[in-house]
């Protein structure tokens, strides 16, 4: 079954500091109160406490929210930016150690000054960068890179092709990064248990192939599962469950369709299931999702939700929810602007960021805290 559950919402005019009500077809009343604003592309956020988060921009720089001050975070290495209709690369994800309360580490995953993906991990210092490592290198540019933790000491990095105006064939060549997941160790090393693929003698940092551009990127501690969320070319998008050495089909087959309508290859569906590992759910060219970011709502503040997934959809710029279970799609806030990320909070309510320029042209990026109103 396939539903999509639309809502009905109110709407007031906000800035910084003011808040806007919106009601969820399920009874919600969320109010988005604007925490910090005048960003371009705010991209991935990590939380360090209640009032204490880091946030990357994509334009190449690394911020740190703390009670209520905004910060640029000094020393993080230069990044760069690909500019077509709108930038590409940059500052990517930001993610914590799992052990940050005793060791400070923190993982940054960015397009460097050759543009290519590198991550680096450093120790944060008040608002500064210190003891700076560059653990991941490669040859490539990526569209997109997500960082998600399996336990203390392995992590998956996700490296985005994309493909415009075709189809990118470096996803199927197990010599090229782009279009892959990979498994490293903490300090960038290669896990001894890492697959070992054909016409290979050990392992290598990929874990899985056959990606388009894998935005968002959640590992369910409680359920050992790995989830992606993957733009496809023109509809396509998809959501995949993650397993060891699998070929997600890129560019191979695809639900969607070229940028110039043309077929993405002549593989058909039956094809494509006994050769690759075919999404667990996809959207059609009907409904082009452009999925960005992800996370399984466990314990928040918002029952109904929990979970479900939460993601971005860029292209209509909505905030989603998603019942892998039910596989129904709720669209909990519709025309929000095109939202980045969504990270939840300890006391259970979530923080999201949010493109400038949506959903109306002198909207600012920014920073938005999403809370429950309780009727008084």
């Amino acid at each position: 079954m396939n539903t999509i559950v639309f809502i009905t919402i109110t709407l007031l005019f906000f800035s910084c500091n003011e808040i806007k009500t919106q009601t969820t077809a399920s009874g919600l009343i969320l109010d988005l109160e604007v925490l910090a604003d005048g960003f371009e592309i705010p991209w991935a956020i990590e939380v360090i406490s209640e009032d204490d988060y880091l946030f990357t921009e994509r334009m190449g720089a690394l911020y740190r929210y703390r009670n209520g001050e905004v910060n640029k975070v000094d020393g993080i290495p230069e990044s760069r930016t690909f500019t077509t209709d709108r930038p590409y690369g940059g500052m990517m994800d930001i993610s914590l150690h799992p052990k940050f309360e005793y060791n400070q580490m923190a993982y940054l995953a960015y397009v460097n000054e050759d543009y290519h993906l590198s991550v680096v991990r450093f120790r944060l210092k008040g608002n500064s960068a210190q003891d700076v490592e560059i653990i991941f290198k490669s040859d490539q540019f990526a569209i997109g890179s997500r960082i998600a933790w399996q336990d203390n000491t392995h992590f998956f990095l996700s490296f985005g092709a994309g493909g415009a105006p075709g189809p990118d064939p470096g996803p199927q060549d197990l010599n090229d990064p782009r279009g892959k997941i990979f498994r490293l160790m903490d300090d960038g090393s290669i896990p001894e248990d890492n697959p070992v693929f054909p016409g290979m003698s050990k392992p290598t940092g990929i874990w899985t192939y056959g990606h388009r551009d894998p935005q968002g990127l959640f590992y369910d501690t409680e359920h050992t599962t790995l989830y992606s969320n993957e733009h496809g070319p023109l509809g396509g998008d998809e959501f995949n469950i993650i397993s060891k050495g699998g070929n997600y089909g890129w560019p191979l087959f695809s639900y969607g369709v070229n940028y110039d309508l043309s077929k993405v290859s002549d593989m058909t569906e039956e094809e494509a299931a006994k050769n690759t590992i075919l999404p667990v759910k996809h959207w059609t060219p009907d409904f082009r999702l452009a999925p960005s970011c992800l996370i399984r709502l466990k314990n928040s503040n918002f029952e109904p939700w929990n979970g479900s997934f939460l993601m971005g959809a860029l292209t209509y710029q909505h905030l989603v929810l998603y019942n892998l279970e039910t596989d129904e799609m709720e669209i909990v806030l519709p025309k929000v602007g095109r939202v980045r990320d969504v990270a939840q909070l300890p006391s259970g309510n979530l923080i999201m960021l949010i493109d400038q320029k949506s959903p109306r042209l002198f909207s600012k990026g920014r920073l938005v805290k999403l809370t429950l109103k309780t009727n008084e």
